[in-house]
């Protein structure tokens, strides 16, 4: 009897534990940094992406391709945080990124 008290309460006891420092609890300001990576990458992705295609319409192609070296860098850093960001829960990085920067943009259009 004395045993399957003294289980019971560690069994008790270790699910408090658990509950208490589930897997939310210490990683939002990780899950928060990463997301902040995310939209300085999404955002220089679209400023390298319009660059390459101002180039192209002005038929400055081999600059063009040079600048499209950095919009595939740009594109390999936004893989990487976006695959960090998804083994951290987040669901869609990318899209909610692109989501923030927008809202971001529209925000700070309204300051000005």
């Amino acid at each position: 009897m004395k045993k399957l008290i003294v289980v019971f309460l560690c069994l008790s006891m270790g699910a408090a534990t658990i509950a208490h420092a589930g897997p939310g609890s210490n990683s939002t300001k990780a899950k928060e940094k990463t997301m902040k990576n995310l939209r300085s990458d999404v955002r220089a992705h679209e400023a390298t992406k319009k660059v390459v295609g101002h180039d192209v319409t002005h038929f400055r192609l081999r600059q063009a391709f040079k600048d499209h070296k950095q919009v595939a860098q740009t594109h390999r850093l936004i893989d990487a945080d976006s695959k960090m960001a998804k083994a951290q829960g987040i669901d869609h990085p990318v899209t909610k990124a692109k989501r923030q920067v927008r809202v971001q943009d529209d925000n700070a259009k309204d300051h000005i």
